[in-house]
């Protein structure tokens, strides 16, 4: 065996851990003294002509840590050129479509006496924060609204976020006795909440019959107001309102159920002339949203009712949330305004 293949050797040995050290002398001294030669020779050449696995992985390492580094360094150069021909990009793009230059373009006065439009800014990089809550957009009123005048209408939304299961006198005199509020239905498809659809309503209708002259007033402004179907009754009586209009959109057994109705209380001053009166704003409202009516239906069921039968009432069921098509037409933001139309049609 050449004599360097023998320092080969013992220089891989010295490289070795003890434990394979120990078996690779083990094997060689079992060996016949012919065949150790040969095994020290083949054992050498095939150290040195692949590298030990470290080797390997310490290379695929650097390689990696390599690209990396080259990949920074490519968008590092990139980032580079477009910040600095940013400025040449943004004012070639302007003169393209015959802007100025700059970052925004002045449009005063022209010498006509007329003040020109404010100017006009282009983006930066720089996001404008955007509002939490838009600021909703006013209500039109349509030139020939009905003049409510001198009117006094109390508007309660249905239903509230959270239930108050603690009971209260439901029928006036009597042992009866409701829930004093309830969280209301919710939409079959679009899984809206009554109590949150009721408000919406009620802020357009505000609104709308405020443009119409008449001095309107809600019995909550928030879903997560806690008040009872009497308080509400009683915001409406201790105003002397010349009318309590209650906005429901409601559930019932049948899905196929859909359309406007109106309930009105069985007892009270107005108690006469109620039911006629509930079926005329059950047709107006179905007419203006394009629905069914399904008329007027005197009742001592509703607590709100029967504690403000004392000015004219009215509970007003836009629709079943329990019907697809119902549901579709509630949640349209066309229908919360043609309902407060209709209402101040129904009022003028």
């Amino acid at each position: 065996m050449p004599e360097d293949n023998k320092a080969k050797f013992k220089q891989i040995l010295s490289g070795l851990p003890e434990d394979k050290r120990k078996l690779l002398y083990k094997r060689l001294h079992n060996m016949p003294e012919s065949e150790r030669e040969t095994y020290i020779d083949g054992f050498v050449k095939k150290y040195y002509s692949k590298p030990p696995k470290q080797a390997q992985q310490k290379n695929a390492a650097q390689s990696i840590i390599l690209g990396i580094l080259s990949a920074f360094v490519i968008i590092g150069v990139l980032y580079f050129i477009y910040v600095f021909n940013k400025q040449k990009i943004d004012n070639r793009f302007n003169e393209m479509f015959g802007l100025q230059t700059e970052d925004t373009i002045s449009t005063g006065d022209d010498g006509s006496g007329i003040e020109g439009p404010a100017p006009r800014h282009f983006p930066t990089d720089t996001p404008t924060p955007v509002p939490a809550t838009p600021t909703p957009s006013p209500v039109p009123i349509k030139e020939d609204h009905p003049d409510l005048s001198g009117l006094v209408i109390v508007i309660d939304p249905g239903h509230q976020a959270e239930p108050d299961t603690e009971l209260e006198e439901s029928i006036p005199g009597t042992t009866a006795e409701k829930e004093k509020a309830t969280t209301g239905a919710v939409g079959i498809d679009s899984g809206a909440k009554e109590y949150e659809i009721t408000l919406q309503y009620a802020i357009v209708m505000k609104e709308y019959l405020e443009g119409c002259g008449a001095e309107v007033i809600l019995t909550r402004s928030t879903n997560e107001e806690n008040i009872s179907n009497i308080e509400r009754a009683r915001i409406a009586t201790d105003n002397q309102a010349d009318y309590f209009i209650r906005l429901h959109a409601d559930s019932a057994p049948d899905s196929e159920i859909h359309g406007v109705k109106v309930y009105v209380p069985s007892t009270g001053k107005f108690a006469s002339s109620a039911s006629s009166d509930g079926k005329k704003l059950a047709e107006t409202v179905a007419s203006e949203i394009d629905s069914t009516s399904l008329g007027a239906v005197q009742s001592n069921m509703y607590t709100g009712l029967n504690h403000a039968d004392s000015v004219r009432s009215y509970q007003l069921v836009i629709g079943y949330l329990s019907n697809s098509s119902d549901d579709a037409l509630i949640n349209s933001e066309e229908t919360a305004y043609k309902t407060a139309v209709a209402v101040s049609e129904f009022i003028g």
